[in-house]
């Protein structure tokens, strides 16, 4: 089965993240993971335990039983101060690639019935039905990717991209 056309291109930007997640994690020490730029920011942590749980929700709306990731923790809205209460780094970049592999997975076999359905969650987007979030998590996911990107650089481990 092939992924349907109305997420054909987020489909594409979540792989393109996925690479982007990765490579801004690669690398780095359990320190540096926990390092922000200041106290209202996020580390790259809970950048990649967002990203993960995140992922984790949209198989859930796209109907897969599957757990969030510490929603706890790294949910919309959850402190970003707590870092003893995080998993290890290795902990959230294993779950990340499990949730990816089973994202992967759902987008090639989703229904185009599923995808027209009303989304179970509102988001800032006129395409209230399921195939509208697949493409504002997307955009979701491009955002969190940049902040990981910015703060490979700010750590000093130089630019992402190009």
């Amino acid at each position: 089965m092939s992924v349907d056309p109305r997420i054909a291109a987020p489909v594409q930007q979540f792989a393109v993240c996925a690479t982007l997640v990765r490579k801004s994690v690669e690398g780095l020490s359990p320190e540096a993971m926990l390092a922000s730029p200041g106290a209202d920011s996020t580390c790259m942590l809970w950048n990649l335990g967002h990203v993960t749980n995140t992922r984790c929700g949209l198989l859930q709306i796209l109907g897969v039983d599957y757990p969030r990731f510490h929603n706890e923790l790294f949910g919309r809205g959850a402190s970003h101060g707590e870092a003893e209460k995080y998993p290890a780094p290795e902990i959230v970049a294993a779950a990340f690639e499990e949730v990816t592999a089973k994202l992967v997975e759902r987008f090639e076999t989703v229904s185009a019935e599923l995808l027209s359905q009303p989304s179970p969650r509102d988001f800032p987007v006129t395409d209230k039905s399921i195939a509208g979030t697949v493409n504002f998590l997307a955009f979701h996911e491009s955002y969190h990717a940049g902040q990981m990107a910015y703060l490979r650089k700010w750590l000093g481990k130089g630019q992402l991209v190009g």
